[in-house]
């Protein structure tokens, strides 16, 4: 059901894409930066912590509702270098250390409505929030499943507007992702046992990017 659902949000953000090209008030964009994922898996006195992350670039299109409040799409790619881990298990010493292959890129989605405030005639600052997906392979095993986080994004922009349809953009955005497709996901770094695994998977993006008004 999970898969379904998957694939599900990632058909609505295209077709949303797609509809929103039609329509005016429409900005489009790029933005490129650094993101990050970090997943924790943990029970009792043992855990398993992995950091990932790498060049981060998506494209964009926002329509405006109205001066205060806009529609966001956002569709890009995550890099990932080597995953840095470390492991606690029974209690015993951390142990620490760095995969020796990097993982696969990652595809992230987001879907959401935006707040502006505008703070001077050429500076405008959004916050947003939304769905958010980050949708690839935990490691770069053979066996590896693709796994789709989704869950609750968080994002605050601040806009230059250069001229009447251009505009720089800076801003980071936060993931809770609480649906995990994978439902191997909890050993997916080593086994800490078949039930009571708690699964924390948050990510971080930092962005600068360009917007143009059509």
């Amino acid at each position: 059901m999970k898969k379904v659902f998957a694939i599900i949000l990632i058909a609505s953000l295209v077709l949303g894409m797609a509809f929103a090209a039609k329509s005016s008030g429409l900005k489009v964009g790029a933005q490129a930066g650094y993101g990050a994922e970090f997943l924790k898996l943990s029970k009792d006195s043992s855990y398993i912590k992995v950091n990932n992350g790498g060049f981060y670039l998506a494209g964009t299109a926002e329509y405006d509702f109205s001066d205060s409040f806009a529609g966001k799409i956002e569709l890009g790619i995550n890099t990932m270098g080597k995953a840095k881990y470390a492991t606690m298990l029974g209690g015993l010493a951390e142990v620490t250390g760095t995969a020796s292959e990097a993982s696969p890129m990652h595809f992230s989605a987001y879907v959401g409505g935006e707040f502006a405030l505008e703070l001077s005639k050429e500076f405008n600052f959004y916050l947003g929030a939304g769905l958010d997906a980050l949708i690839g392979k935990e490691s770069s095993d053979d066996d590896a499943k693709v796994n789709a986080a989704i869950g609750l994004g968080l994002e605050a922009v601040g806009a230059y507007s250069v001229n009447k349809n251009v505009a720089i953009t800076f801003g980071a955005k936060f993931g809770w992702h609480f649906i995990n497709t994978d439902d191997d996901i909890d050993d997916a770094y080593g086994s800490l046992g078949d039930n009571g695994v708690s699964t924390s998977n948050v990510s971080l993006k930092f962005f600068a990017g360009i917007t143009y008004a059509l």
